[in-house]
């Protein structure tokens, strides 16, 4: 299962796709996220977690461009108790060598501190090796 996501450009800004060998959602995001976009994905990996049933997300944000802040509040107060409801527990977050973008996930991960499990980390690498030692 997978989809992608476009921003106000109509450019692909992410592609979603649910790993079932390693039981997660790996999420690779390119470019600038606007708001719209940002809400958009959202709704719709919300539903891939119902329907999957999948506890975690391999959020690569390497390739992202700028800040995503101006969704902050919607992720934080919609997106977050929604997947948390729908069964996340893991939430990887491969952060971008933007500084803005890095920020933009060090505020989330510190605004949703207890709610979710949230490790951020430089490399995919280290981040499918902390989802699968959750599995364990």
């Amino acid at each position: 299962m997978k989809f992608y996501t476009k921003n106000n450009l109509d450019r692909v800004i992410c592609k979603t796709e649910y790993h079932p060998d390693e039981n997660w959602i790996y999420c690779d995001w390119e470019g600038y996220a606007n708001v719209d976009a940002v809400k958009s994905w959202g709704l719709e990996f919300a539903d891939l977690i119902k329907k999957t049933k999948c506890p975690s997300l391999l959020n690569d944000d390497s390739k992202s461009t700028g800040p995503w802040t101006q969704a902050m509040e919607w992720i934080e107060s919609v997106l977050i108790p929604k997947v948390i409801d729908a069964g996340l527990k893991y939430y990887a977050h491969v952060v971008s060598q933007n500084t803005f973008s890095e920020m933009s996930a060090k505020e989330l991960h510190m605004n949703i501190g207890g709610q979710l499990e949230m490790a951020t980390f430089k490399t995919v690498d280290e981040a499918k090796e902390w989802l699968k030692s959750k599995q364990s």
